[in-house]
């Protein structure tokens, strides 16, 4: 070998590797920086040095808009943080690398969960990393305040409002919740799970269809949530999730109802779980988990390469690091190989409930979180939901009116 092809493959090899890469992501809790944390540290180990992105908003809405601008003005991040069928149309656009290379050497056809493989895999192969799997339909109870009110843990609708009732004749925040329409929308979801069912919800919220839409289910669902906003004290405007839970671990509020990234965010605080704060299903689940998806996208960016994106995917996929990460954010892993010894409890209870869940056809995604409506729909859908919530003068029949006109339009 001459000198001067050692040096063309020198320069090669170091034009491929991986320095200083930019991950664009909406995790800014107390938790989810916990977990970013051993992100970061993991990518050093290796070599990789991350510029966070961070973008304000726990739904994602605000970083998946200012990502399109970005992309339109050709000035990607190298990763970015997705979830649903975004994984696909942006797939479509033709400017995702693909990971097909990490995902045959971590077995992932084997073994990822079958609706992991089904959000992250297109006709082109693997365009994204998954890496934690949320379950949104928990209820989580302080239990000091629940003992000082001489209450038991509500299995049911009716049971939760006479809880809720108690708590606000005692001055106590019934419900925690952010004054964001996501959270709120979120909320509702559960309602419509409640009143309906599994096939119900499908066939309303994800489905989109009228005849379900324009039920009595779906205006009993609003009618309760109406009933959540007369016990529910007005927040500030765009209040995120994490300042509402800081309610809950500052034995203010009573409960707080979603996903289990507030795990990460009580564990963060040192709460213990679920001693101080119990995790439950939300009320009537009928079994059902409501799921959401984190991924990371690895985008054709300038000084970003084919080869660069492997690189960083093979160091992101590790087992070791995806059940440390995943301990961290309170989400349960993505893989089905991942012992769960030393995770919390309500993340060994989230995984059993969700391999019962799947196996008999009770796994849904959530329509407000991004996993089952494109974006457009999906914000449309959680802005006239919030809009009901905070204004008494808008009727059951307007809101439903505007989703089916929303439907119609996708």
């Amino acid at each position: 070998m001459t000198k001067t092809t050692l040096a063309l493959l020198l320069a090669s090899f170091s034009s491929a590797s991986l320095a200083d890469v930019e991950f664009l992501h909406w995790w800014t809790s107390k938790g989810e920086k916990k977990a970013l944390d051993a992100l970061e540290t993991h990518l050093a180990e290796h070599d990789i040095i991350l510029t966070q992105s961070p973008i304000l908003g726990g739904g994602g809405d605000t970083a998946m808009t200012v990502l399109q601008a970005r992309a339109l003005a050709g000035n990607t991040p190298d990763i970015a943080q997705i979830e649903g069928p975004s994984i696909k149309a942006w797939d479509e656009v033709g400017i995702v690398h693909t990971i097909n290379q990490t995902a045959a050497a971590q077995n992932w056809d084997e073994h990822l969960y079958p609706l992991t493989v089904d959000i992250n895999k297109t006709d082109n192969g693997y365009v994204a990393l998954p890496i934690t799997l949320h379950r949104l339909n928990w209820l989580w109870v302080n239990h000091e305040l629940l003992a000082t009110l001489q209450l038991e843990v509500p299995k049911t609708w009716p049971e939760m409002f006479n809880a809720m009732e108690k708590a606000k004749q005692h001055n106590v925040i019934p419900l925690a919740i952010g004054e964001q329409a996501w959270q709120v929308a979120l909320l509702f979801e559960s309602l419509v799970i409640a009143t309906g069912g599994v096939d119900f919800y499908y066939k309303a919220l994800v489905e989109l269809q009228r005849d379900h839409i324009d039920t009595e289910q779906m205006r009993l669902a609003l009618r309760q949530l109406r009933r959540v906003s007369s016990l529910v004290p007005t927040q500030q405007p765009n209040q995120n999730w994490d300042t509402a839970t800081q309610n809950l671990l500052d034995n203010q509020a009573l409960f707080q109802l979603g996903g289990d990234w507030i795990l990460g965010d009580l564990l963060a605080a040192d709460v213990k779980v679920p001693q101080q704060v119990g995790c439950y299903p939300a009320p009537q689940s009928h079994n059902t988990f409501l799921y959401n998806m984190d991924s990371f996208i690895f985008m054709d960016a300038a000084g970003f390469t084919q080869q660069q994106a492997t690189q960083a995917a093979n160091v992101l996929a590790d087992k070791t690091f995806q059940a440390n990460f995943n301990k961290i954010k309170g989400s349960i892993p993505v893989r089905t190989d991942i012992d769960l010894t030393g995770f919390n409890p309500c993340q060994v209870q989230s995984h059993q409930d969700f391999v019962q869940a799947t196996a008999n056809g009770l796994a849904v995604p959530s329509m407000t979180d991004s996993m089952a409506v494109n974006p457009v729909a999906q914000q449309a859908i959680n802005s006239e939901i919030f809009r009901y919530y905070r204004n008494t003068n808008v009727s059951e029949d307007e809101v439903v009116k505007r989703i089916i006109s929303i439907a119609k339009s996708t």
